[in-house]
């Protein structure tokens, strides 16, 4: 089971991945709040979240945990693109053109054009 350590403002200082049975009851029952407690008496650190199966986003050092909204967003790639809550994902301000070329000639963001062009 996957950890992040959160600062104060929710960034995300480091992941762990922790040991199951770490994060079971006395009756081998699987909780992320004993996994939760079981770092926090480790470490003597306050702030940890789960990364869970369903979870949305990318949990990433130096990521952010957005607890309002339940998703992990990870480091923004282009200073035009949007975080959609939704998908956990950055959304260009251009949808990525589909192509049938696309394996041998993948697209690529340029920034400074705001388009989408193929190497």
């Amino acid at each position: 089971m996957r950890y992040c350590k959160l600062d104060t403002d929710g960034k995300i200082l480091n992941v762990i991945e922790v040991a199951e049975t770490d994060c079971q009851d006395a009756d081998g029952n699987f909780d992320n709040n004993i996994g939760v407690e079981f770092l926090e008496n480790l470490t003597g650190w306050s702030s940890w979240v789960p990364v869970l199966e369903d979870s949305v986003g990318k949990a990433q050092i130096n990521g952010t945990w957005d607890d309002t909204n339940k998703v992990f967003v990870s480091i923004k790639r282009f200073p035009s693109w949007t975080f959609n809550n939704s998908t956990g994902k950055w959304d260009p301000p251009k949808p990525k053109p589909e192509s049938d070329d696309e394996i041998n000639k993948p697209y690529i963001w340029n920034e400074s054009g705001q388009t989408w062009y193929q190497k």
